[in-house]
């Protein structure tokens, strides 16, 4: 797929629903060219358009969004595995197993992060959150504080039943940030996304 295309499905997977003006600003393309590649997801099925919420005088916007057909366009390879460990392995054995796991990718993660600040060691975590599925961006918050928005999970099903994979990644998270990290949101519990919020110890 055309690579502006898949940032469009980005956006609405990570914002939600956009206008095409909205669109059109985070390609840094005209409208015209932002309307070929949402018609393009529309006559492909992973996306439609619909009336905005009424806000005011003037011209009534219409806003794009993800169909439930773009939700298998999302990165979930993990899945048919994951299902198969909580079917057939005990609570201990798959804590076991993300520990692991979450300590591999903090050996992966660790020296890409050496020598960075605390903001850019968020930042580059977020990079890499993205790079194994994840989808995921930085908020800025009051005071200092940064959170991890994860926009996409390529094993929520097994993350939903047993929470495992979420607690190891948050330790991990952690550790590598040096500081706590909380979790405000949880996408098992109908939230959009699953966010991690921390802040630079004083």
């Amino acid at each position: 797929m055309d690579s502006r295309r898949e940032a469009v499905l980005a956006l609405l997977k990570t914002h939600g629903p956009a206008t095409l003006a909205e669109v059109a600003a985070h390609l840094e393309v005209s409208k015209q060219g932002a309307l070929r590649h949402l018609e393009a997801l529309e006559a492909s099925g992973l996306a439609t358009m619909a009336p905005a919420e009424p806000h005011g005088r003037g011209r009534p916007e219409h806003v794009y969004r993800l169909t439930q057909a773009a939700g298998e366009h999302f990165p979930d390879g993990h899945r048919e595995l994951t299902g198969e460990l909580v079917a057939f392995m005990s609570n201990e054995q798959l804590k076991e197993f993300f520990d692991k796991r979450a300590a591999r990718l903090e050996a992966e993660y660790a020296p890409r992060l050496a020598g960075l600040d605390f903001s850019a060691k968020v930042r580059e975590l977020a990079r890499l959150a993205t790079e194994h599925g994840h989808m995921a961006e930085v908020v800025e918050l009051g005071e200092g504080g940064l959170a991890i928005r994860h926009c996409n999970c390529p094993i929520q099903d097994v993350a939903a039943r047993t929470g495992l994979p979420c607690v190891s990644e948050q330790q991990m998270y952690e550790r590598l940030l040096g500081t706590d990290v909380s979790r405000t949101t949880w996408m098992a519990e109908a939230a959009q996304d699953c966010t991690y919020v921390t802040k630079e110890n004083e």
